[in-house]
């Protein structure tokens, strides 16, 4: 076809280069210091996980001290936890003009800090017996998983996303649905583990795209 054909395929991404040129109040190194932080999350929160399963093997006074510790790394990984999400919120909405992620985001920090709460304060009676600690806390299990799903459905919807981006999307999806189920709880653990690599990539992606215009 003829280069003025007007009905011709378009030969550059429009969309793409003007997400990547508008990011302000962005930099290569912000977003290459916010997926750091992403991979930190991801180790320490599997490091939580083993080190949990590891206090079975240990004697009580020893699983209750490892546990005390373990509880306050939880609490400052969900807060971090809750750092990169309100920055991948950001992110988004700049790179991607995403409109639609407000409401599942802010409705997952709030339960993720209802959680942590309820854990600190209820550590010890939790699924002793079917009392109403326990049924409250699975509760918010379930909303948790389903505002991670909604969440991951929303990015799905985002256009021209990062191939990692659409990763973290069906990793929420699956992630979140096992949470809701809470008997899949446990297992649940490696989907979103993935879901934060994915997270990482995204900001890595981003950094390079920067560094690229920079350049």
């Amino acid at each position: 076809m003829q280069p003025d054909n007007p009905y011709s395929a378009p030969q550059v991404e429009l969309l793409d280069s003007a997400g990547v040129q508008s990011l302000p109040g962005w930099s290569t190194r912000q977003l290459q210091v916010l997926g750091w932080l992403a991979l930190v999350s991801v180790v320490a929160n599997a490091l939580v996980v083993g080190l949990t399963f590891a206090g079975a093997l240990l004697e009580a006074d020893e699983a209750e001290l490892l546990f005390t510790y373990t509880d306050w790394l939880s609490l400052a990984l969900a807060l971090l936890g809750c750092y990169l999400l309100l920055r991948f919120k950001a992110f988004a909405e700049a790179r991607f003009f995403a409109r639609n992620l407000s409401v599942p985001i802010w409705l997952l920090l709030a339960v993720t800090l209802l959680l942590e709460a309820v854990d600190m304060l209820f550590a010890d009676q939790l699924f002793a017996g079917l009392d109403w600690q326990t049924i409250g806390y699975m509760a918010l299990l379930c909303l948790m998983g389903i505002c991670t799903t909604w969440l991951g459905i929303r990015l799905l919807k985002l256009q021209s996303p990062y191939p990692a981006l659409k990763v973290m999307a069906w990793l929420d999806i699956v992630g979140g649905l096992m949470l809701a189920s809470v008997l899949l709880m446990l297992v649940a653990l490696l989907p979103l583990l993935g879901a934060g690599v994915a997270l990482m990539l995204v900001f890595f992606k981003g950094a390079a795209e920067l560094q690229g215009i920079a350049s």
